[in-house]
């Protein structure tokens, strides 16, 4: 009896494996070719690659170096963005691909000045 309900389970496990295959939206590819497009007091612009897949958009942060705090994600839905209000210092900005609920991996663009 124990081995007829283990082998039951197997065949509903791989039934609904079957029945739904993965989507390819689960696998996002991280944003690349990140750039420096313009800057100066208290702001700084960005631009990447769109990668040309499943993606829903993008989510931009920081990290400020000199107190530690980290912005929260901001969802933008273009390849580009300008982080406004900076206070001078040193900044890492962090970026990456939403596709569907998942996302890639996340982009550091590491110590950058802002006056």
């Amino acid at each position: 009896m124990k081995n007829l309900l283990s082998v039951f389970a197997f065949l509903l496990t791989m039934l609904f494996a079957s029945a739904n295959p993965q989507s390819p939206e689960t696998s996002c590819p991280a944003p690349s070719n990140v750039q420096v497009t313009g800057a100066g007091t208290g702001y700084i612009s960005f631009d990447w690659d769109n990668c040309n897949c499943f993606s829903t958009g993008f989510t931009v942060s920081f990290l400020r170096h000199a107190d530690g705090y980290t912005s929260p994600e901001t969802t933008v839905t273009n390849s580009n963005h300008t982080f406004n209000g900076l206070q001078a210092g040193t900044y890492t900005f962090y970026f990456r691909t939403k596709c569907g609920s998942g996302a890639s991996e996340i982009i550091g663009h590491e110590d950058v000045m802002i006056g």
